[in-house]
């Protein structure tokens, strides 16, 4: 299969003349147990400066690139409606964390404190729970009106609790705004990433609003698990 890349649309094609319904085959398969899994929105670290935003759709059997795609202009426009306060402690070599958890909950049966506001490895400078702000957002993507999920690695989460302090002013929740994404460069020493701004963009519409709601009612499942694309930047799994 290596060498392979499947053509989805004669295979398509060979289904419905075989008799077939494609659409409703898939839906047989979201039905059937494979989980449902909500595309993420990732940055590009780049060296040179040129970082970019892209949704991360997954692996596939369909080889090349098309897992990824790129956002025009490094910049996007959703609705924020839910945002955790994750966590991981990685061991060295270790594939999964041994222990994580959600807005202060441990999500592991044998976790290393009662509490994430109580452990030892979550203080700042001295710990090594790798702390992030997993956001969920609603994004308008081919027509349709998505649901995608974003982890915010540290360097970010300040300008995230900036917007949100001045949402609070202003007498705002998160969800009742569209906020604007983009990136910032950022150059220390001889390291080079990208960093998340904010900003409101407008305001959605009720339709928006009430699809929200229900999105946040309908995953409220799967957003209880931490996976390992949770933390996938560079460095974010090692146990140093």
């Amino acid at each position: 299969m290596d060498d392979k890349m499947l053509k989805t649309g004669q295979i398509q094609k060979a289904l419905v003349e075989a008799g077939f319904n494609p659409e409703e085959e898939l839906l047989n398969l979201e039905s059937s147990g494979s989980g449902f899994e909500v595309a993420r929105i990732r940055i590009d670290h780049k060296d040179s400066g040129k970082h970019r935003l892209y949704i991360d759709h997954g692996e596939n059997y369909l080889g090349g690139d098309t897992q990824e795609e790129t956002l025009p202009a490094s910049t996007f426009q959703a609705v924020v409606f839910a945002e955790q306060n994750i966590r991981a402690l990685w061991a060295e070599g270790e594939a999964l964390p041994i222990c994580s958890g959600i807005d202060g909950k441990p999500m592991v049966n044998d976790p290393v404190s009662g509490s994430c506001l109580n452990c030892e490895q979550a203080i700042i400078g001295q710990g090594k729970c790798k702390p992030k702000i997993r956001l969920w957002l609603l994004l308008k993507k081919d027509g349709q009106i998505r649901p995608f999920v974003m982890s915010l690695s540290p360097t970010s989460i300040k300008h995230w609790n900036q917007h949100k302090r001045k949402l609070k002013r202003s007498k705002l929740p998160v969800v009742a705004v569209t906020t604007a994404f983009s990136l910032q460069d950022v150059k220390k020493n001889s390291y080079r990433w990208a960093e998340v701004l904010f900003d409101v963009a407008g305001t959605p519409s009720v339709e928006i609003l009430q699809t929200a709601k229900h999105a946040r009612d309908e995953l409220d499942r799967v957003m209880q698990d931490i996976t390992v694309r949770d933390f996938e930047d560079p460095g974010e799994q090692s146990g140093s």
